[in-house]
This record gives C-alpha cells, sequence and structure tokens, in this order.
C-alpha cells in the first residue's frame, strides 16, 4: 500500500510491472557489452576491451545520476513514465547502431598509444570510443532505473529480472558466438530491443491529461510520440529496420594492421583455407609461402645440415599467430639435430618415455619419435585446436597418445604415471588461457613429482622482446623445486638459450658433472648460450647471441667490454636475483619489478611490471611489452572510476533540499550501495577465475559463473520480497544474507584452493554440477541486499535514483581493482575483501528512524 498522500509512479504505470522487457533490456545490455570485448580483441587486441566495461559502468552511473536530477518533473508527472519506458528501446536500438557504427570508423592504433609523439592522438580516438557506446548503457541503466523508480512495491522481482536477463546473455552470445563472427553479433541483439519495445507500446491509446506537460530531451518528446499505439509501433518498426540496415550495410572492421595476421592476409596468392568461429577466438588457417614451422635452430650451417624451413599452414586466433598446422603428413625432421628443443632428448640415458604438453600441430609427436621416445602421450587442452590439428593430419586422428584434457587433470586422474621427460611446447601459453596454470609454482611441481628418478621437465620462455619473463619462470621454477621437497634446487636447474627463446631444465636429480659438460658440448656446437648451469661460474663464457637488458631505470651502454661488446642479460639477472651461486639470496629485484613467482591463485605469468613505481614505466612505455598492457588500461580505468565515483558521492550537496536532510541516510547509503557494487564483482571475477582453473576452459569457465552467478542471483531477489514488507523482516532479511555470503567467503579462503585440485580429474559434467553447487548459496544470497536496501528507501524514494548511481559507480571501480587486485596480490584477496564488505553492508541499511511526510514516486 501507498503512503497517505503519496502519488505513486507506479499507479501510473498501471500495477505490476511487465518484468519480460526489462528482461530483454538486460539481456541486450550485457550481451552488447560481450559482443564488444569480443570486437576489440578482433580489431586492437583483448586487453583495450577491458574499457568496454568501464563504458558499461559509466553509463549506468551516469542514468543514476540524471534520474535523481530529473526527479521532480518525474514526481510531477508520473503519467509520462510509462511512455518514456516504451520510448527507451527504440532509442536502444538507434544508439546501438550508432555507437556500433562510431567505433567501426576509428582508426585506433595501440602501438601508437606507447609512443609519446603519437599518444595524443590515440587518447582522442580512445574518447571518441567512449563518446560512440556512453548513449547505449545510459540509456540501458536509465531504463532499468526507471523501472526501480515507477514499481517501488515490486523492487525484489525488478532486481531479479535485471540480474536473470545479464545471466541469460552471458550464456546466450556465448551460444551464438558458434554461429556468427563477432562482429555480426550486434545485429541479432536488434531483435531482443524490438520486442522489449513492443511489448511496452500501449494496445490503445491513453486519454489525454490536460495538466500534462512534456521534460526537455528526445526521450519525452518521443513519448508523446509513442503514446498513440500505431504510431508508436510504425516507429519502433522503422527504427529497428533503420538500424539493422545501418550495422549490415556499414558497420565494417577488420584487424589491425600491427597484428600478425595482417601481414599474410595481404601476401599475393595467400587463401583462407578455414574459418571456425568458437566463443575462445575466431581461427583462421591461411595457406601462403610465409607460413613456416617456427622452430628453434642453431645458425651453425653445418648442424643445419641442409634442412629447408617446413612450408605449413598457420593458424590464428583473432589475429594472433598461435601454431603451425601440417600440409601433408611429414617426414623425417631434418631440422632436429640443429634444434634448442632437442638437448632434454640428448641426455636421457635411455629412450624416454615423454608427455607432451601442447603438440604444436601436431609436428612435436613428430619429433619426439625422431629423438628416440619409447612412448609419447601428448597433452592439447584446447579443444579447437586439438580437432583443427586431427583434421589436417588424418594419421593422428583417434591416435590414442594425443589427448584432449589439461595437464593438471590428466595427472590427477593418473597419480602412478612416471615419465622420463615432460616437454612442454613453446606456443603451448599461447594457445589458450588454460596454459597459464603450467608455469606456476604447483604447475611445475606437479610435473617434478610426475618424473621417473632420472627424469626431465623442459620449460620454454620466449625472450625476445622481455628477459624478465624468463628470470620470473626461473623464480617460480626454483619455489616448485622446494615445494617438491628439494633442499637445494640451484643443483637441479640449467637454463639454455637461443637469441629468440630459452629452455629451463628442472632436473629430479642433481645434474652430475658429465650432464653438464654435454650440455655446454651441445650449446657450443649449436651456437646456443648457456645462462646458468648449476656450480659453473659463466663470467667470461663465448657470447654467440647478444642479448642486451631492458631496464626502465637507465639505457645500457654495453656489456662490460664497453659500447658494443655481446651481452647475456639473463645470465647476469639470473645470477644477481634469482640464483647468485654463493648461497646468498640475491640481491633485491629492480625497483619497478614484481617478480613473485606465479601460483594457481596468481597465475598471472605475463605480470611483472610494479605499478606503484608508475613514473619510470610510462617515461619509456615504449618498452611495455603488449602482455603488461592491461594492468596500465586497468589502472586508467580505476583512475577515471574514482573520479566517477566522488561525483556520484558528491550530489547530495547539490541538493540539500530533499538529500542533506536526511545525513543518516545518506551515510549509510553510502557505504551499504558502495559495498554491495564493490563485494559482488569481486566475488563474480574470483568465481571466473576458479571456474577456469577447474573446469579447465576458459570459456567455458567464464560463461558457467557469470550466468549461474547471476541467475541464482535473481532468484535470491525473487525470494527476498518476502523479507522486504517491513523494516523488521527488511533486517532479518538482510543478515540471513549476509551471514550466507560471510560463511561462503570464509569457507572459500579457508579451503577453496584445497578443494578444487581434488577434483578436477573428475568427469566433465560432474564437475559441471559441482560447480553450480557451489555457486548457488553465495548466488542466492547475493541477490538479497541490493534489494533489501531500495525496498528499504521505499520511504525516502528521492533517493532511489541516487541509491542506483551509486552502486554502478563504484561497480566502475571493482572490476580494475579487482582485476589488479588479483594480479598483486592473488584471487583469494578478493574473496577476504568481499567477507569485510558484506559484514559491512549487514551493518548499515539505510532504514530512516521515521518516515518523512512527503510524497512518494513509489508505491510501498
Amino acid at each position: 500500500m501507498s503512503a497517505p498522500g503519496s502519488a505513486t509512479l507506479a499507479g501510473a504505470a498501471e500495477g505490476r510491472p511487465k518484468l519480460l522487457p526489462l528482461f530483454l533490456v538486460a539481456l541486450a545490455s550485457v550481451g552488447y557489452e560481450i559482443a564488444l570485448t569480443r570486437w576489440f580483441a578482433i580489431v586492437s587486441w583483448s586487453e583495450y576491451g577491458y574499457w568496454v566495461i568501464s563504458i558499461t559502468m559509466v553509463g549506468i552511473a551516469a542514468s543514476g545520476v540524471v534520474l535523481n536530477l530529473a526527479k521532480d518533473w518525474l514526481h510531477a508527472h508520473p503519467e509520462r513514465v510509462s511512455a518514456v519506458l516504451a520510448a527507451l528501446p527504440s532509442l536502444l536500438v538507434v544508439s546501438l547502431a550508432g555507437g556500433y557504427l562510431g567505433i567501426s570508423a576509428i582508426d585506433f592504433n595501440p602501438l601508437a598509444l606507447q609512443n609519446h609523439a603519437t599518444m595524443g592522438a590515440q587518447l582522442w580516438r580512445i574518447a571518441g570510443y567512449y563518446a560512440a557506446l556512453f548513449p547505449f548503457f545510459f540509456l540501458s541503466g536509465a531504463f532499468i532505473g526507471l523501472y526501480f523508480i515507477a514499481y517501488g512495491a515490486h523492487i525484489s522481482r525488478i532486481y531479479a529480472a535485471d540480474l536473470v536477463g545479464a545471466g541469460a546473455a552471458g550464456a546466450v552470445v556465448v551460444a551464438l558466438m558458434y554461429v556468427l563472427h563477432p562482429f555480426d553479433l550486434p545485429l541479432a541483439l536488434v531483435p531482443v530491443l524490438f520486442v522489449a519495445g513492443w511489448l511496452l507500446t500501449p494496445a490503445r491509446a491513453r486519454p489525454a491529461s490536460p495538466e500534462v506537460s512534456v521534460a526537455p530531451g528526445a526521450p519525452a518528446a518521443l513519448a508523446r510520440l509513442l503514446e498513440h499505439p500505431y504510431a508508436a509501433r510504425v516507429a519502433l518498426v522503422m527504427l529497428t529496420l533503420g538500424g539493422a540496415a545501418s550495422v549490415w550495410g556499414y558497420a565494417h572492421a577488420d584487424y589491425n594492421e600491427y597484428k600478425a595476421i595482417a601481414a599474410p592476409l595481404r601476401v599475393e596468392g595467400n587463401k583462407r583455407i578455414e574459418t571456425v568461429r568458437s566463443p575462445r577466438g575466431v581461427y583462421e588457417v591461411l595457406d601462403n609461402f610465409t607460413e613456416r614451422l617456427d622452430v628453434d635452430l642453431s645458425n651453425n650451417d653445418a648442424m643445419l645440415a641442409g634442412a629447408e624451413p617446413i612450408a605449413t599452414y598457420g593458424l590464428y586466433a583473432d589475429g594472433n599467430r598461435i601454431t603451425s598446422l601440417p600440409k601433408r603428413t611429414p617426414g623425417r625432421p631434418a631440422y632436429l639435430n640443429a634444434s634448442l628443443d632437442a638437448l632434454p632428448y640428448r641426455l636421457a640415458a635411455s629412450p624416454p618415455a615423454v608427455l607432451l604438453i601442447g603438440s604444436r600441430g601436431g609436428f612435436r609427436l613428430d619429433e619426439a619419435q625422431q629423438l628416440g621416445a619409447r612412448s609419447i602421450v601428448a597433452l592439447e587442452p584446447e579443444p579447437v585446436l586439438h580437432e583443427l590439428i586431427g583434421r589436417y593430419r588424418p594419421d593422428l586422428q583417434g591416435d590414442a597418445r594425443r589427448i584432449a584434457t589439461a595437464p593438471s587433470a590428466y595427472l590427477r586422474g593418473l597419480p602412478e604415471a612416471r615419465f622420463d621427460l615432460i616437454d612442454i611446447a613453446l606456443d603451448y601459453q599461447g594457445s589458450g588461457d588454460i596454459g597459464k596454470y603450467s608455469f606456476t609454482v604447483q604447475g611445475l611441481a606437479r610435473y617434478h613429482d610426475a618424473l621417473t628418478p632420472t627424469g626431465l621437465v623442459s620449460v620454454p620462455v620466449p625472450i625476445r622482446e622481455f628477459t624478465v619473463y624468463a628470470v620470473k619462470l626461473v623464480l617460480t621454477a626454483r619455489e616448485a623445486l622446494r615445494a617438491a621437497g628439494v633442499a637445494e634446487p640451484a643443483r637441479h636447474i640449467v637454463v639454455y638459450r637461443s637469441a629468440w627463446n630459452a629452455r629451463i631444465l628442472l632436473s629430479k636429480q642433481p645434474f652430475d658433472a658429465r650432464t653438464i659438460e654435454a650440455i655446454r658440448r651441445f650449446c657450443e656446437e649449436r651456437s646456443f648460450d648457456t645462462a646458468y648451469l648449476p656450480g659453473v661460474d659463466l663470467a667470461g663464457a663465448k657470447i654467440w647471441n647478444d642479448l642486451p637488458p631492458v631496464s626502465f631505470e637507465e639505457v645500457s651502454a654495453g656489456g662490460p667490454g664497453g659500447v658494443g661488446a655481446r651481452q647475456d642479460a639473463l645470465a647476469n639477472e639470473i645470477k644477481a636475483y634469482v640464483l647468485p651461486g654463493d648461497g646468498t639470496p640475491g640481491k633485491p629485484w629492480p625497483a619497478t619489478y614484481d617478480l613473485s613467482p606465479a601460483t594457481t591463485d596468481r597465475p598471472q605469468f605475463h605480470s611483472v611490471l610494479r605499478l606503484s613505481t608508475l613514473a619510470p614505466i610510462l617515461a619509456r612505455i615504449d618498452l611495455v611489452p603488449r602482455e603488461e598492457i592491461g594492468a596500465l588500461v586497468s589502472l586508467a580505468v580505476l583512475a577515471q572510476s574514482i573520479v566517477i565515483a566522488l561525483l556520484v558521492l558528491s550530489l547530495p550537496l547539490f541538493r540539500p533540499r530533499t538529500m542533506g536532510m536526511h545525513r543518516g541516510i545518506v551515510g549509510k547509503s553510502v557505504v551499504y550501495f558502495a559495498g554491495i557494487g564493490l563485494g559482488f564483482l569481486f566475488i563474480e571475477i574470483y568465481l571466473i577465475e576458479k571456474a577456469t582453473y577447474f573446469l579447465n576452459d576458459r570459456t567455458m569457465g567464464f560463461s558457467l559463473a557469470l550466468a549461474a552467478m547471476l541467475i541464482f542471483s535473481g532468484l535470491g531477489s525473487w525470494l527476498s520480497d518476502r523479507y522486504t514488507q517491513d523494516p523488521e523482516h527488511t533486517r532479518r532479511g538482510l543478515r540471513l544474507s549476509c551471514g550466507v555470503i560471510i560463511a561462503w567467503c570464509a569457507f572459500a579462503w579457508l579451503l577453496a584452493d584445497r578443494l578444487l585440485p581434488l577434483g578436477i580429474a573428475l568427469p566433465l559434467v560432474v564437475r559441471i554440477v559441482l560447480m553450480l553447487l557451489a555457486i548457488a548459496p553465495v548466488g542466492i544470497a547475493l541477490g538479497f541486499p541490493f534489494a533489501c536496501g531500495l525496498s528499504a528507501l521505499r520511504t525516502h524514494p528521492h533517493f532511489v535514483p541516487w541509491a542506483w548511481s551509486l552502486n554502478g559507480a563504484f561497480s566502475v571501480i571493482a572490476s580494475p581493482l579487482a582485476h589488479l587486485t588479483a594480479m598483486g596480490f592473488g584471487n583469494r584477496v578478493l574473496v577476504a575483501a568481499a567477507l569485510v564488505m558484506y559484514a559491512l553492508v549487514s551493518m548499515r541499511l539505510p532504514l530512516a528512524t521515521a518516515r518523512v511526510p512527503r510524497s512518494a514516486l513509489a508505491g510501498t
């Protein structure tokens, strides 16, 4: 029932809200966000797609601010709200089409952003992305916010429809990626908005109201037109057809010219052999004269023995080259004697049993066999790559040696399996996100445990741009050996390299003098360099391949021999920081680097820049590898989101008559809705990462965790309706839900990393069910607090749009903050922070001590 004398928007909106249009708009909004992240991954690089999340949340926060400023008009003309809601889907179609056309016309160059001379122009182009995409997300936020204002008696159900629609988007859009190119995904969302608009157009003309005046702006003007049902539906059809036609006909995009695929596509005679569409990426198989098997070979002609480069197909995912595919069944590889990868096979005392982690397009199976392996198991966890290898190598189709599973799951399922050599392919880490777990302390320790008493693990790392990643991997390997019970890790590690890549060998037994001499001889014969040998002082050793250091603090002036002298930065850095050889722990890392070992909880291998020393990094931003750009983008997004949050927080200062008089509610609302905005996103990002690890699949982990959490939260919001009828029940529902969330976070912090590995080898269906069961309780509980908070504001409805924008503003902060926190401290910190957030939320429900005698915008 309504407060005495209140003019309710709910009454003007004809009682119960239509939830299906809200569901569809939420689906389209989140679906468009996901589609845009894929668009950025193809057109530039995926790291820049992170800005899409920022634009989304900025639009939602801004919509709440505008609704707050417009609430006097809404209060004066509640009968117009239904017409505005009906108009918004049409405007969403227009803004979607216009925004997509806008970003397609922007020529953004990510490499030019890393050049001080050209950076300014690129920043303006990023501003252009904001200008193009902001209207859609602003209008979608306004649509949802108007529902909260107009139907205050049904907040729990409205929030449920919003969450379920957002969760459905994760499943629907991921499914569409199997049949549609990412560039066509926005077009598929236009009919969704059309249906939402159709359902909201009036079935009959509304009676004219003589006292109604029109608010300024396109939505209100369009609302006047859309009060007439035939005009409304004709306008909706015309706008939908026009928007769809413009996207189809004029929104053209292509790969950035600096992506690996750009040059081969322009080669004369290039052929696109095959395109595979998948949520994991757009895979393209190219055939041209530049495609060759990428093997790290000696520059010693005698060792090459006339071996010619092997012509292959090139396989690209989102424009990034991931491996080679064979054109025919290869014969005996003539290059093997000159290969960097051959050393561990030469060291084997007898024909080894080999576990291949990644097969480099199937070529590694032939190489291992020719190098003397008596048995081979090849793991290829990336399903698209596994299928393509079988298709282009018919002789390997159905080969029992090839297994499409993650290494952690395979070794957990066969705990007694032992191998003489575990050999990781150079391109394995780049073939899929799941590969990063092999380069962690836990991953390397598990490989070490699976060795025979004389076994070796061979781990590759590129050094052509940044030697620091190799140093971090050596440090991670040292900690992995310690975790495996090795007392003196330095005696179990060898590092050798070419000009482009390094290999780190980990042994079950300490390397003896005979083996070390064999390694030196192998490298000298092939002009490879030894960067670390146990007990060997490499000072003064001949350097075959110059490797100068990369530093953000100083510019190198040459090696010990002066300017022009060859250097081995990798050998020098390993000796200085990781394995000094004199029993000391080594020098502190340079101030700009954080070389903490990668772990399963903090698996970001390509994360070494210390952002607290930002000035020298930005001064030499041209040196920053692409892999580190994501952290800098997150930092930029965090800075702008803090400014936005401060603007939203200051809103009560500009509305003292309606908001400043209730300081108690203002203070509680800040803590309450900010805590929800931060805590909800922290748990969501934590779940996505843990689901990725547990399911051995980034795409499945993302879509399952996102959809399940949002849908369960929607169910929780729906169930919270029974607790939001009066303040006492609202408090009880809030404390119950926050208690569940806090208990779940504590359990996850204490036990998740111990329990997840135990089930990683279970059948996929069982793991999916277990993941859903784990998400369900916290997901349902997460649906309560926001609904309880908005319901508590029924007596002060002028706070509702501000609370909506407050939650959105802190959600803007939460996403980059969670990303940076997980990179710097691990994902467990996210659930610990979420626990603190919801503990505060449980104590700060924004209930007033007395009802203010002011007409309300929403019924109660």
